[in-house]
């Protein structure tokens, strides 16, 4: 497991290093006002996403072991692809700020994403963490190399460089995944209505509380996009995205934890087992990120600059606003997969309830006074909510104390040790 936690962070770090260059070629190249366009772009598609995932989501990964890849992927598409076209219609009728031929190519864009997705969930749920990984890869690489083209070789300056991106990046994702789940793909059957019965029961039941939580979470991460392109404007948008997108880097640790303890979960029935797996991996996720939030807190503002342009110089004061928040949340995301992994999808959504009230309370006063300052304090205060929330919970549930949480000098010893076999290739066990 240690082995698909570092494949798996490896692989995000790549990732995340891609996204950055991405960031910085559209900041630099269409200034904040065009980052804050392709931020409520991407946003929106991520909107879209949490009513497809309802049936395609994090319920496919529980099921991959009680289901056929048959039985689940037909339903995941067929869903899928009525709420892009149910959204697409309802953002072309409804105002959203953006032009019409954009929307379209949103819903569009949410489709075809989503039917890359449920390969790589298909695979998670198999524990094939690492052909998940490099599908995940694959996708940053291809909105790089076409956004480079477009932008720095063609020099042109529109945002339509990066909506073609995403079309290659999505559609080269989802036929990697094929390729990967060839076998599942050559003995693909279509069955009668009926016997889809029990799956759509399944995928409804657990999706259904699952993106109950996500659409609530979704509110509480992002509202805030929203509330300044209200009450200030797209170049807002864009100077806090930036900033939220490299504070949100250090969640990289959590993802890459929580995406194989999730898997894990999944496939055992030992609750005691899972409770233990999750005490430990939080400790491990907590040391690594905390040093990871120390160095982009003293990252000084002449930095940002340099690399997004002057546009973005409040990004360094926003980040150091963000850092408390963002460090508590990587225990939400921890306990938030144990629960999710046991079936208990509800206890993620009280959680994000929680923040959602506390961004809403907060948001609506301190933005519109403070513009991203104060979105930048209503998201760390949200965050450290949805944390509290889960961890008096878990540690209600275990009977627990709240000292252990703390690393000791033997846990510390033994992670050491755990990465010089890794690295040092002295242990071939997973």
């Amino acid at each position: 497991m240690f082995k698909k936690i570092i494949n798996t962070f490896g692989t995000k770090i790549i990732a995340a290093l891609l996204n950055l260059l991405i960031a910085i070629v559209i900041s630099r190249t269409l200034g904040d006002m065009g980052k804050g366009v392709q931020s409520l772009m991407l946003t929106t598609i991520t909107f879209i996403l949490i009513f497809s995932e309802i049936v395609c989501g994090e319920s496919v990964v529980f099921l991959t072991s009680r289901h056929s890849f048959s039985k689940i992927f037909v339903p995941s598409v067929l869903w899928s692809l009525l709420i892009s076209v149910v959204m697409g219609v309802g953002m072309l009728l409804v105002p959203s700020g953006m032009s019409a031929d954009i929307v379209l190519h949103v819903a569009l864009l949410s489709f075809i994403a989503c039917a890359s997705a449920v390969n790589f969930r298909f695979l998670i749920g198999k524990e094939e963490i690492k052909k998940a990984n490099y599908n995940t890869l694959l996708q940053p690489v291809l909105i790089v190399t076409t956004v480079v083209v477009y932008y720095v070789l063609l020099r042109k300056n529109d945002i339509y460089g990066y909506i073609i991106a995403l079309y290659v990046a999505y559609i080269g994702s989802f036929l990697l995944g094929v390729w990967m789940l060839r076998e599942e793909y050559r003995q693909m059957q279509f069955f009668p209505l009926t016997a889809y019965k029990q799956v759509l029961s399944d995928l409804f039941k657990y999706g259904f509380l699952n993106q109950t939580g996500h659409f609530v979470q979704f509110f509480n991460l992002r509202l805030n996009y929203y509330l300044l392109y209200a009450y200030m404007d797209e170049g807002r948008v864009g100077v806090y995205s930036n900033a939220v997108s490299l504070a949100e880097a250090v969640w990289i640790v959590s993802n890459s934890i929580a995406l194989v303890q999730y898997a894990r979960i999944s496939n055992t029935n030992d609750r005691a087992y899972a409770q233990q797996l999750t005490l430990q991996l939080c400790k491990i996720c907590l040391l690594v990120s905390a040093c990871i939030v120390m160095v982009l807190a003293l990252l000084p503002a002449q930095l940002y600059t340099l690399i997004f342009g002057s546009d973005f110089v409040e990004m360094a004061s926003t980040i150091r606003l963000l850092a408390p928040g963002v460090l508590l949340y990587c225990i939400f995301l921890i306990l938030g997969h144990y629960y999710s992994g046991t079936g208990r999808y509800q206890m993620n959504t009280f959680a994000a309830l929680c923040g959602l009230v506390v961004t809403c309370l907060l948001g609506f006063t301190l933005i519109p006074r403070m513009d991203i300052h104060g979105a930048a304090i209503t998201a760390t205060v949200a965050y450290s909510v949805n944390a509290l929330f889960l961890l008096v919970f878990f540690l209600r549930e275990t009977h627990l104390p709240w000292k252990s949480f703390l690393l000791t000098k033997a846990e510390l010893r033994m992670y050491v040790a755990e990465c010089k076999n890794y690295f040092l290739k002295t242990d071939t066990h997973e």
